[in-house]
């Protein structure tokens, strides 16, 4: 299967937000982090350049500081690789071995998943 490289958080250029900046919705997504409540997904979502990129990177840097980032993949329009909706999953099982492990669970018991989801 095909994987990315450089498309994690700590790949390339991206930069954080500046300190003391997007406080509110940096507050929304720890407390989403912390209190998920059923909610697996945070929807960031907005105009292009309006900074959402910038906020998940910095949430990204925060969380793996913490010893709390499970997994990144840093789509991008510039990069054919990082474009490519199908290799994130391939790109997740090849840099984090627990997302592997429980990926490899779920194409066992539905091996055909793949192919009902495109």
């Amino acid at each position: 299967m095909h994987h990315t490289v450089e498309a994690e958080h700590r790949s390339g250029d991206r930069q954080g937000c500046l300190r003391g900046t997007r406080r509110d919705i940096l507050l929304q997504l720890e407390d989403w982090l912390e209190n998920e409540q059923n909610q697996r997904v945070f929807w960031l979502n907005g105009l292009a350049g309006t900074g959402k990129t910038t906020i998940a990177q910095t949430f990204a840097d925060i969380t793996f500081a913490e010893g709390k980032l499970g997994a990144s993949f840093f789509c991008s329009r510039d990069f054919e690789d990082r474009s490519n909706l199908q290799a994130i999953f391939p790109t997740l099982a090849y840099r984090y071995l627990r997302f592997q492990e429980q990926l490899l669970k779920v194409l066992r018991t539905n091996p055909d998943i793949g192919w009902r989801c495109w």
